[in-house]
Parts: structure tokens; sequence; C-alpha cells
């Protein structure tokens, strides 16, 4: 059975380094999602809304993984958008964790040094 922080989707690292922003548009296809399906996944609150200067609708670059993997997740499986978007809210939930352990994993080493 393969996990989800086993999978590996590619993203467009330059994209992500230069906007913290990523239009809708370019979500759909980084994710292999319908424009529909996405918009629904907005109306959720699974992901956060933001406008940008040019009045496109976009989302902090930040959820773009968790998006992705909840995706392949999805396609893999055969899952509803629905339980992808409980599933991109844990995802997200799990990342932050990891980042809060790893620091704290610093800060013993450190200690203990």
């Amino acid at each position: 059975m393969l996990l989800a922080s086993q999978l590996t989707i590619p993203t467009k690292e330059a994209t992500m380094q230069s906007s913290p922003f990523i239009e809708l548009n370019e979500v759909a296809q980084l994710c292999q999602l319908d424009q529909e399906d996405l918009k629904e996944l907005l109306d959720y609150g699974t992901i956060p809304v933001v406008a940008s200067d040019s009045d496109d609708v976009c989302i902090p670059s930040t959820s773009l993984e968790a998006l992705q993997k909840a995706s392949q997740i999805r396609r893999d499986y055969a899952l509803d958008l629905f339980t992808m978007a409980i599933l991109v809210n844990y995802l997200e939930r799990i990342s932050e964790l990891e980042r809060t352990n790893s620091k704290l994993r610093d800060e013993v080493a450190q200690c203990s040094n």
C-alpha cells in the first residue's frame, strides 16, 4: 500500500519560488483537476483564496503540495471530491506537524551538544 508521504509529484519549482500565489488554471493543470472540481474544493473551504493583481483567483503556493498528493490519491482510489477535501486538510496538518517535529528535534540536538 502506497503511503501519502511516499508520493512524489513534480511541481513547478520556479513558479513556487517566484510567487507566493498560484492562479487556479495553473493549479488545475499541476494537480490534474477540472476547473469545476477545483472551484468546488474552494467552496468547501479546503484552500484559502487570494485575489491577485490581475483579478484572477489564486491560492497560496504552500497549499499546492497537499493538493497534488490528495489529487493523486483521489485518482488512485477513486475518491469523491468531498473526501479529497478532507484529505487535503489532513495532509496539510501532517506537513505542519512534521515541520514542528523537525524543529523540536533540532532544538533537542542543540541542547544535548
